[in-house]
């Protein structure tokens, strides 16, 4: 069997073992989700996605994953946020203890990969902006964005991890046909390791329903950044930064969105709400599968967008405009989608009206 099946195999198999596994022994110690305030689950759910994804992962890479990726580094890395992740879930750590270890995590992904973010590419039109002495921080920044942005998606079934593969998938095409296949085949493994997750989750399985946890959605956020990273900034550098936006537009525009919503209410940014995205689309009507294919193709768009984009080699200035519009468009949207939604109800309500019959 090609060495790259048994990757992918391997991968798949393990994180099928560590759910079976796992399922009884978190249950037994309450690694597990119960429903209360915005949680409306019902039944104590295992929160082990994330790790029986990173022991696919893992096993995966040790055997059979290339050196060149530096396997032990992104494991390392990826396993400090897992376990971040897991006492996260566990015990319910504090805002300022998870940034710091966060900001740790980053830290050691930017010593390992030898790389940061030293340019933004020609946004304005005038050049190339380096970021110069600027480029170490605003790296520690992006990672700690998209580990949070990631986690704060993970609200409906099955979601954050649609939306990984989606970027995962977008990634993964950009390396395999500009040169850094290797980060290609690590993209791929990413996706299909959250596969078994997936079906689990989405109850595909019966009998093995699971939560990802914050240990998984923090994994999927800094596995997005260390590849966007890589993609962008290395010296065979497969896209634009301006790209890397529209591959993770949705996670990364909810976040914003909520964060400014909160701030303008005095509130911390990191308060738990039931203001995003998916639960603005539940609260209109639509079931959690419906919400997550909506979402979901919205994700597939900007994607798209951004690959179209950079294979016909758009203006950076151009891409950065489309995606701030939209950003824009997407921010007045979420605060006035209540508005929006009433007056719509309203005319549809006066077409119904019967007219009154002429005598």
């Amino acid at each position: 069997m090609p060495l790259s099946a048994m990757l992918y195999l391997s991968a798949i198999g393990t994180a099928i073992a560590a759910i079976a596994l796992l399922y009884p022994l978190s249950v037994r110690i309450g690694l597990v989700d119960i429903p209360r305030g915005r949680k409306q689950h019902q039944g104590a759910v295992p929160l082990i996605g994330g790790i029986a994804t990173y022991c696919g992962l893992a096993l995966a890479l040790l055997f059979f994953g290339d050196t060149e990726l530096q396997p032990l580094y992104f494991l390392a890395c990826s396993g400090a946020i897992v376990l971040l992740g897991a006492f996260d879930d566990y015990l319910d750590l504090s805002v300022k203890l998870r940034l710091a270890v966060q900001a740790l995590v980053a830290l050691a992904m930017t010593w390992s990969l030898d790389l940061h973010l030293a340019s933004l590419g020609n946004l304005f039109g005038m050049g190339v902006i380096e970021l110069g002495v600027l480029g170490l921080p605003i790296t520690l920044l992006a990672v700690i964005a998209a580990i949070n942005a990631f986690n704060m998606t993970d609200g409906i079934d099955g979601l954050a991890g649609m939306l990984s593969l989606v970027s995962f998938s977008s990634i993964a095409i950009f390396m395999a046909l500009w040169g850094q296949q290797g980060y290609a085949a690590l993209a791929l493994l990413l996706a299909l390791a959250l596969l078994p997750y997936l079906a689990c989750n989405l109850n595909l399985i019966p009998g093995y329903r699971i939560f990802m946890g914050d240990a998984g959605s923090m994994l999927i956020g800094l596995s997005v950044i260390w590849l966007l990273i890589v993609g962008t900034q290395s010296e065979t550098a497969s896209f634009r930064p301006v790209t890397a936006l529209w591959l993770i537009a949705i996670p990364l525009m909810d976040m914003v969105a909520i964060m400014l919503r909160r701030i303008r209410k005095g509130q911390s940014p990191f308060k738990a709400d039931r203001e995003h995205l998916h639960h603005i689309s539940l609260r209109l009507g639509l079931s959690s599968r419906e919400s997550l294919t909506l979402i979901t193709a919205l994700a597939c768009i900007f994607a798209s967008i951004g690959i179209i984009g950079e294979y016909l080699l758009l203006p950076d200035w151009f891409m950065l405009t489309l995606f701030l519009l939209l950003f824009a468009a997407y921010i007045y949207l979420l605060q006035h989608i209540w508005r929006i939604i009433s007056r719509l109800r309203h005319k549809r309500a006066q077409r119904h009206v019967p007219t009154a019959v002429k005598r």
